[in-house]
């Protein structure tokens, strides 16, 4: 069993315990060296513990794997509270919850890891993610990620959205804070 993954090309930028991912194609069809995999965590309603879904169940037994169970989330979650879904906490260990027992609407926290093989509780979790634009001459946070292009699972990641200018290497994370 393997956790949910999306196949990106971007590089990571991390400062202060801050990370942020110039994001440079988020549907790329080969392995490269700026190949990167992102993850997204459901959340636990009550402790908010992330958990990394690797498959889902529906009522009637039908596994569900890959990025479609964040559609399945979204679409029929509250159709199905019974529905199972088995995955990983981020340290790495198996576990296994219902659907019920899960915030479907709350944004999904974002893990990044540089390849497949890196463990889970190794992942780098993002605070923003950096839109490159040849139009933009400075930083530009982002309030609709959708007119961007940006599909779901990653739409709806828990980070902050801005468009940097193209050739972006840096990024000031105090801007997260000026915009709260």
């Amino acid at each position: 069993m393997k956790a949910a993954k999306q196949h990106v090309h971007g590089k990571l930028i991390r400062e202060n315990g801050r990370s942020a991912l110039l994001l440079l194609n988020a549907e790329p069809e080969t392995k490269t060296a700026v190949s990167l995999y992102l993850r997204y965590a459901v959340v636990v309603r009550g402790p908010d513990d992330p958990v990394l879904p690797a498959i889902l169940l529906d009522d009637w037994g039908k596994e569900i794997r890959g990025l479609k169970i964040y559609e399945f989330l979204r679409e029929y979650g509250d159709q199905f509270p019974r529905a199972e879904i088995f995955g990983f906490d981020i340290d790495g260990s198996e576990t296994q919850l219902f659907v019920r027992s899960l915030e479907l609407y709350g944004r999904l926290p974002a893990y990044a890891y540089p390849n497949v093989e890196t463990p889970l509780a190794d992942g780098v979790l993002l605070d923003a993610i950096l839109l490159p634009d040849a139009e933009t001459t400075e930083c530009v946070r982002v309030e609709n990620a959708e007119e961007m292009g940006v599909k779901r699972p990653l739409r709806s990641a828990r980070v902050s959205w801005w468009k940097v200018p193209t050739g972006t290497t840096t990024f000031d994370f105090s801007l997260i804070e000026a915009v709260g």
